[in-house]
């Protein structure tokens, strides 16, 4: 259960109108969430003006981790970029998170790559000879909804491991007493992090949000703080995988590894802004109108940017994500130095 309607709710019907999964109706008293069919998007809570929708965090859980002295690694989602202002560079968002208590801070852009090569070659090998179409795998309240609304569909949504669980994994082979938290925009993470599948891979998650508390508590202000010459910026993830927080990046990455992979091959993008466009998207699938195309899906319009656990205006934190992707030494997901490992996290 990722979200509860508390008794603060006084019955306006906001968090309905926005619920793209048609999970809540009005109850007894107040508005109740199905949890059969939440797909933990975050729609509700970011919509509802009075503050009467609460989620779960694991907060207490991992400062008790820290405070025990475990090695505790943060993996960092490329939206972070801007989310914490704009003296927030990655240089002094490493110390500030060792100053929290974490061991080390890496990007998930690194995750990003792989799973761009994974579901490039998924795509390749599968579409049109065994699938009519295939869906991007990383958004995971995209992913749950159109399972749900669409079980005969369900083998169309790849398979590829997402940049999260492939990050944690990566972190987990090369230190393996530590606990993985991932950071980033996005309720979802909590509900795939839940997932027995991925529950070993990682430990903790949190919004950058609930991150910015931390920091808040630790009276840790970007502006005066200065990073120790141990702290380098993010150097490993390619454009590619950064651009994956922005809405239509995902299909962008892996449609550029297509064109390196198979050059002749012609692919066909189309973009879900947001779940009921997801939702339109795959009618148009299930019509046979969507036929050899890479369907991308993202549950928040605009894409991770306006995830519920962000801070940011969209527009801003896409301007942010967009520069910072352009600054990245390499720009295809082939050119990540992790690929070779790809095979060592599938297992």
């Amino acid at each position: 259960m990722a979200f509860v309607i508390t008794d603060n709710c006084v019955s306006c019907g906001t968090c309905a109108a926005n619920c793209p999964a048609e999970a809540i109706d009005m109850g007894d008293d107040k508005y109740v969430i199905d949890q059969d069919k939440c797909v933990s998007c975050g729609m509700c809570l970011v919509n509802c003006p009075f503050a009467a929708i609460a989620d779960k965090s694991q907060i207490f859980q991992l400062i008790q981790a820290i405070n025990k002295g475990d090695e505790v690694i943060a993996c960092v989602a490329p939206a972070f970029v801007g989310q914490f202002g704009k003296d927030a560079t990655p240089r002094k968002l490493k110390k500030a998170m060792r100053l929290l208590g974490f061991a080390d801070t890496v990007e998930v852009a690194i995750g990003a790559d792989l799973c761009t090569v994974e579901e490039a070659h998924d795509f390749l090998d599968n579409v049109p000879e065994h699938l009519d179409f295939m869906g991007t795998s990383c958004c995971p309240a995209w992913s749950v909804m159109a399972k749900k609304l669409f079980p005969e569909f369900k083998d169309n949504i790849s398979m590829a491991l997402t940049p999260m669980v492939i990050t944690a994994r990566l972190m987990k082979k090369d230190h393996p007493n530590a606990r993985i938290v991932f950071v980033g925009p996005c309720a979802a993470k909590k509900l795939e992090a839940s997932r027995r599948s991925v529950r070993s891979d990682v430990d903790f998650v949190l919004t950058f949000e609930e991150l910015q508390g931390m920091f808040d508590a630790k009276d840790i202000d970007f502006a005066t703080l200065e990073p120790d010459e141990c702290d380098t910026d993010f150097e490993h993830g390619t454009g590619a995988g950064r651009g994956f927080a922005v809405g239509g990046g995902v299909a962008a990455a892996v449609a550029e590894v297509i064109a390196q992979i198979a050059p002749d091959r012609e692919i066909e993008v189309e973009y879900g802004d947001g779940l009921r466009e997801c939702r339109r998207m795959l009618m148009m699938a299930k019509a046979g109108k969507r036929n050899g195309y890479l369907l991308e899906g993202m549950a928040c319009p605009g894409g991770c940017v306006a995830g519920a656990g962000t801070i940011t205006p969209v527009l801003n934190a896409t301007s942010n994500v967009r520069a910072y992707k352009a600054k990245a030494e390499k720009q295809n997901s082939l050119e990540s130095g992790f690929v070779d490992r790809l095979k060592e996290v599938e297992q």
